[in-house]
């Protein structure tokens, strides 16, 4: 097992829920902490989903070297935005996210602004 990936760029690939299941199980175990890395789904729509998102989310509470991660375009709705929202209070890790034209809508939108607040880095919505 590979645990000290550092790039991924997943760009295109029609992910859908079930990926996103099996890159959050990826996350899970990329635990080595002396290199930062980056997660990106592109945006070439992988229509992750809610679901894809709740897993991501989970993913990130646990994982320690992503630091950047691009989720835009990918359909995650107002509840994938509050699971991101969620990961966020206890990853601390993250300094750049991107949640562009995923339909988070202004609930998910809210939280996920009140969740990065204390932090620096880029986010955007």
């Amino acid at each position: 097992m590979n645990i000290t990936v550092t790039w991924l760029n997943l760009d295109g690939n029609s992910l859908g829920e079930g990926g996103a299941q099996a890159v959050a199980a990826a996350l899970r175990a990329n635990i080595t902490r002396s290199q930062s890395s980056t997660f990106a789904t592109g945006r070439s729509h992988n229509s992750l989903g809610e679901g894809g998102a709740q897993a991501i989310a989970a993913a990130l509470r646990v994982n320690i070297t992503v630091a950047s991660l691009y989720l835009g375009y990918n359909s995650l709705g107002e509840g994938g935005g509050q699971a991101v929202a969620a990961a966020l209070r206890e990853n601390h890790t993250l300094t750049e996210l991107n949640l562009c034209d995923n339909s988070l809508g202004e609930g998910g939108e809210s939280v996920v602004r009140q969740a990065w607040s204390n932090r620096g880095g880029m986010l955007e919505l």
